[in-house]
């Protein structure tokens, strides 16, 4: 397996926990909150595209898949909220998240083991206190698949507080 198999693998892993978790809940199954303020799965997997396109797509690649307003409801610094008006659907999202998602497996494997250690073009749009953490194309992945596999592993247990059983 070379580097790019080995990060295709990882990405597709991340998304299949992430979709496989929500596939059987319903509308109001993924506004679920053990507690007000709280992540639901709508947010959560609205989240994980948002990971994976900025992350990916625009911090590496200068591209952006997803509608405006995206990151004001999923990104960093969102607050969830029970009003489920205030989001797409469940379908919705995953439309965007499986558009986004192919553009960036399509993407990881255009490149080359001397590209995972670029700068990435977008870095300074970040502050710069977070910076190191995304200073490598490859490190932009690596968090992206932590991160998107840490969101999904949250919604694994909104799962088990409602009663269902887990589905990875």
């Amino acid at each position: 397996m070379d580097l790019n198999e080995f990060a295709v693998g990882a990405l597709e892993n991340a998304k299949w926990l992430a979709t496989a978790a929500v596939e059987d809940l319903t509308d109001a199954e993924m506004m679920f909150q053990p507690k007000e303020g709280l992540n639901h799965a709508t947010w959560l997997l609205g989240h994980i595209a948002g990971s994976e396109n900025g992350l990916i797509l625009s911090f590496c690649k200068g591209e952006n898949l997803l509608p405006k307003g995206w990151h004001g409801t999923f990104g960093i610094g969102s607050k969830p909220t029970a009003d489920a008006s205030a989001y797409p659907s469940k379908d919705e999202i995953l439309a965007h998240l499986e558009k986004v998602h192919a553009a960036a497996v399509e993407y990881v494997k255009s490149l080359s083991a001397e590209d995972l250690d670029k700068r990435p073009p977008g870095i300074g749009q970040l502050p710069e206190r977070v910076q190191e953490m995304f200073s490598t194309v490859g490190k932009c992945i690596y968090h992206h698949v932590t991160h998107a596999s840490g969101h999904a592993g949250q919604i694994s247990m909104l799962r088990r507080l409602m009663g269902k059983a887990p589905r990875v």
